[in-house]
């Protein structure tokens, strides 16, 4: 009956079967069939031996015949029995009954023991053999009764052997009986084991010839696979040289470009060995003899590297000059200029170094940031100048300012002597404020780096004389005293203009952080070396932690919060006071007051102008 396929298993229309499955089957074939041809002659031939070797054991087991035999041979010790005592009987001096009987004896218990009593049980016959072994026993007192002319002895024998040789041929009937049965059953079941093995062995031939059949296609299959293997190592090896011939080309090329490139190329291998080098690479450095000799290691030309260059650093080390993957170094080159260091990595684990001259770009760039600096100068300037104005011109313009609407208010009631008092006062101080304008314009271009400090002899007396006077007019409450030591001119070497802008930004910062009626110290010392001007003054002083950044730009003590100001003044004065060769310093306790201490060169030939930079 052929079944039919279901509509789930049947292949759609229209849809063709995958190509992929077609090799995949064949694979499939190719080892399934040999491997089921193996397993079928296999089995073939263990069915065939098995049956062969029970038909081999089988005729090895000859129970019938043993059987047979000692049933016989039973039979025969009991007639020799009954003749031995019936020639005893008739005075025959040579016959031995006792003998006999016990031949008869050693039968009847073969017959009993280990499989012939199981057989004798088989047939049926047990009751039987003990039944002789029974008569056996009544017979063993008569041998002794045997004598010549003891007939009845002798017919007393017979009578008991008459039974037990009956038995015998019983069970020699039933052995042969049973022989003959078995024999037909064995020679069946040898025929039919015959037949199995007969059939295997054909089972086994047409096993074989499969084999063989398929060891011949497999030789085949694997003759064309070689053909083909060697036509496709054929095209292979003409590929391989094609793409040798193009890659050699190509090497051809980039060395020639390599070669005549600007830039310096150094190749190495994956040990780190050199393999390759262009001109160009020794131009750019000054490198000792061998350093780029073929073998050389990448470490050994980084080391002879480092010691010809410095890396662009500051403080630079050139032991960070490794050879780190991707690692790049702008190296000066002492009298050369600059080059720049490139380390790749290629994709077989090589490395390449290459060397470029930057020399150009970092002069390009140093004018660039000279450019910088100075574009930050002059912004610097101008915010400095703002800042500056604000925080210096105020009180000048309140003394005017002042000085005017007193003349306005009361300028027709004063005298003449008064009025022209007054008229020098506003001119003095518009003539100060002149300077301070022109000073705010040096510390605003100091602060951009456009100012040159000529300093002259100078006699420090009559500029502090000046900024006292001018300090009183401010805080006529706060009175200021001077002190000379020794007395007479005080000589320093120093910037007029920038003097006078210190010591009225001294004066002022006293009289601002001191109370009303506490007074003001100025002293001038000559020393050897150098000339010294203390202003001291008794008002609120300065925290210790913030006199370390008291004259940064913008800063302010935190108890100073409630006077105005914008951090300026102290700063500026330093800066005048280190353009003149000098220092500005500070000495204060808070609560207590603070001294300002202003140091300048001592000044000894009035005709000798020194510039200080």
């Amino acid at each position: 009956m052929i079944a039919r396929p279901t509509r789930e298993s049947a292949p759609e229309r229209g849809h063709a079967p995958d190509p992929s499955a077609v090799p995949s089957l064949r694979r499939v074939s190719t080892y399934v069939l040999p491997v089921l041809a193996v397993l079928t002659f296999a089995i073939f031939l263990t069915v065939s031996l098995m049956r062969l070797h029970d038909v081999e054991q089988d005729m090895r087991s000859n129970v019938d015949e043993n059987m047979l035999w000692v049933t016989a041979q039973a039979q025969v010790a009991s007639h020799r029995l009954d003749e031995e005592v019936h020639r005893r009987t008739l005075g025959d001096a040579d016959a031995r009954p006792g003998l006999r009987y016990d031949v008869l004896t050693s039968r009847l218990v073969l017959l009993d023991a280990g499989p012939q009593r199981r057989y004798v049980k088989d047939i049926g016959l047990e009751e039987t053999l003990d039944g002789t072994f029974e008569r056996l026993e009544r017979i063993e007192p008569m041998i002794d009764d045997v004598a010549p002319d003891n007939v009845e002895a002798a017919h007393a024998i017979h009578a008991e052997l008459k039974p037990l040789m009956s038995a015998l041929n019983r069970i020699a009937n039933a052995v042969m009986i049973e022989e003959w049965e078995s024999t037909g059953e064995r020679l069946d079941q040898h025929r039919a084991s015959l037949i199995q093995a007969i059939v295997m062995m054909i089972g086994i031939l047409v096993t074989g010839i499969l084999l063989t059949a398929l060891l011949m296609n497999a030789l085949r299959q694997r003759r064309h696979a070689q053909e083909a293997l060697a036509a496709h190592r054929d095209r292979l090896e003409i590929e391989v040289r094609n793409r040798t011939r193009d890659l050699e080309a190509e090497r051809r090329r980039v060395v020639d470009a390599i070669d005549t490139a600007p830039d310096g190329f150094a190749a190495f291998d994956p040990d780190d060995r050199l393999i390759l080098v262009n001109p160009q690479f020794a131009s750019l450095l000054p490198l000792p003899d061998g350093a780029l000799d073929e073998g050389q290691t990448l470490d050994t030309l980084l080391e002879s590297i480092r010691a010809v260059t410095r890396p662009d650093t500051e403080h630079g080390d050139p032991a960070d000059i490794t050879a780190d993957d991707g690692a790049q170094y702008d190296l000066e080159v002492p009298g050369r200029g600059w080059v720049q260091m490139t380390l790749r990595r290629t994709d077989d684990g090589g490395q390449v170094l290459r060397l470029a001259d930057i020399t150009s770009y970092k002069d390009a760039a140093r004018s660039l940031e000279h450019s910088l600096e100075r574009e930050r100068g002059v912004s610097e300037f101008y915010r400095s100048f703002a800042a500056m104005a604000s925080h210096q011109f105020r009180t000048p313009l309140a003394i005017i300012d002042s000085g005017l609407q007193r003349l306005l208010r009361r300028g027709e009631s004063m005298d003449r002597e008064t009025r022209e008092a007054r008229y020098r006062q506003l001119r003095d101080t518009v003539a100060h404020m002149t300077r301070l304008i022109e000073n705010a314009l040096t510390s605003a271009r100091l602060e951009g780096g456009h100012v040159a400090a000529t300093t002259t002899p100078c006699d420090l007396r009559p500029l502090a004389e000046q900024a006292i006077e001018t300090q009183r007019q401010i805080t006529p409450d706060n009175p200021v005293h001077l002190n000379v030591t020794p007395d007479g001119p005080v000589m320093a070497r120093c910037d007029r203009a920038l003097v006078e802008q210190i010591l009225a930004n001294l004066l002022s910062n006293a009289g601002k952080y001191s109370p009303e009626t506490a007074s003001i110290e100025v002293e001038l010392r000559a020393e050897p070396e150098k000339i010294t001007c203390h202003v001291t003054d008794h008002g609120i002083g300065i925290p210790e932690e913030d006199q370390a950044r008291l004259f940064d730009r913008f800063f302010r003590a935190r108890n100073a919060a409630r006077h105005t100001g914008i951090g300026l003044g102290l700063g500026i004065a330093r800066q005048l006071a280190r353009t003149q060769g000098g220092d500005l310093t500070v000495r204060s306790r808070e609560g207590e007051g603070s001294t300002f201490t202003l140091e300048l060169p001592r000044g000894q030939d009035p005709d000798e102008p020194q510039h200080t930079e």
